[in-house]
């Protein structure tokens, strides 16, 4: 191993234990991502799951596309109903000027008329799987949109965490950062 990796300890009467930095950077991300995947457990009930068929991800791929379809549709048209039903009840949103936005006050947003959109044309770039939760990495062009009654039309990149919930894509979390040409 090449010294500038190492770190060491040196212990009181005992001989200098000495840890590869690369193992102990991945079992900090391992411990960091272990909480994220524990926030999706209470969207299914025990005995109650459908797995995801991880072996076939163009599936999982073409229907997380269709679901992000729904959704931009539902946006578009300030379908409420359809909505609450693809974001799940703890659902959070950090809008383009980095504040937190919860499932009420988005749906609150769209009904007051301070968040609209009249074209959402999303490009998936990356799709990831892991069990029964799905990120979703990609960009967006939105039109006609107002994010906190301003004009906020663009280009963005967007992140989504979804998670599979009686056999249903469901939204846990999104983030979107306009892209600066």
């Amino acid at each position: 191993m090449f010294p500038s990796i190492l770190t060491s300890r040196k212990l009181e009467g005992k001989k200098a234990v000495t840890t590869p930095l690369k193992m102990r950077t991945t079992l900090i991300l391992a411990i960091g991502f272990v909480p994220l995947l524990c926030l999706t457990r209470p969207h299914t009930a025990f005995g109650q799951t459908t797995p995801v068929d991880e072996n076939n991800p163009s599936s999982v791929k073409q229907d997380l596309e269709k679901r992000f379809l729904e959704y931009a549709e539902a946006l578009t048209k300030r379908d409420l109903t359809t909505l609450d039903q693809i974001w799940t009840d703890d659902y959070v949103f950090i809008n383009p000027q980095g504040e937190l936005v919860t499932k009420s006050q988005r749906l609150s947003n769209i009904k007051a008329g301070a968040t609209e959109f009249q074209a959402i044309r999303p490009k998936s770039e990356r799709t990831e799987v892991h069990g029964n939760v799905a990120l979703d990495v990609g960009t967006v062009t939105l039109q006609g949109t107002k994010y906190g009654g301003k004009e906020s039309s663009g280009d963005y990149r967007y992140m989504t965490v979804w998670v599979n919930s009686g056999g249903r894509w469901r939204m846990i979390a999104n983030q979107i950062t306009r892209i600066t040409h």
